[in-house]
């Protein structure tokens, strides 16, 4: 189970040196819990939050107030390897997520490396089928690469991990109606055969109305 209680976030900020610091709450009371193989969908206006509560979700930054858990421990208590393969993000803007000055086969490398996974290149070959990505794009840096097939590469580096819980942040918003569709039908149907949930953050519902989700607003 992945359970959020209370969770909340502020951040200090000092308008001048002179004038004492501040609090700006960025979100505050976000509860929910999901069960492996559920869904979430949050939705809200630009700048209510959502990709800031995404990076608390996935441990990337620590919350002011509350608790996240998966499968019964606190993912803010202590480092966990496990959390870290299990829980993945995707960001919504992967050109500047992907290291520039590096080839996206080494990015790959990386991330079986840095979990100590053994190279499953055949794995990888059937990645890059389903996500309509060409094997050339793997000797490119991603600053050759459109904003759509790096978004492609974000995915497909989060599924090499098979990880259990993926966050997918405004997953539509760099491509193309065509795109968009073939990655939707191939999150549908990586999940009838493997357990896994989704956390859709997004402002374009209609593209998930083909999930079973629970759907929170901020």
């Amino acid at each position: 189970m992945f359970e959020v209680r209370n969770l909340a976030k502020n951040y200090t900020i000092k308008r001048h040196w002179y004038l004492k610091e501040e609090q700006k709450e960025i979100f505050k009371n976000i509860n929910f819990s999901f069960n492996l193989g559920e869904n979430l969908l949050i939705c809200g206006e630009s700048g209510a939050g959502k990709s800031t509560l995404a990076r608390v979700l996935c441990g990337l930054e620590k919350p002011s107030f509350g608790e996240v858990f998966y499968e019964g421990k606190n993912l803010h208590l202590g480092e966990n390897l496990h959390f870290k393969k299990a829980v993945q993000y995707v960001f919504q803007d992967q050109k500047l997520a992907l290291n520039p000055y590096r080839k996206i086969k080494s990015l790959i490398n990386d991330v079986w490396e840095n979990f100590a996974l053994k190279k499953d290149e055949n794995f990888l070959k059937e990645l890059l089928k389903n996500l309509s990505l060409k094997e050339e794009l793997l000797a490119l840096k991603s600053t050759q690469l459109s904003g759509g097939e790096a978004s492609r590469i974000g995915l497909l580096r989060a599924f090499l991990l098979s990880p259990k819980i993926l966050i997918l942040d405004e997953l539509t918003s760099a491509l193309d109606i065509l795109n968009a569709l073939k990655i939707i039908k191939f999150l549908k149907e990586y999940q009838e055969n493997h357990a896994i949930s989704y956390i859709f953050i997004t402002h374009q519902e209609e593209f998930f109305k083909d999930f079973a989700y629970k759907k929170i607003i901020i």
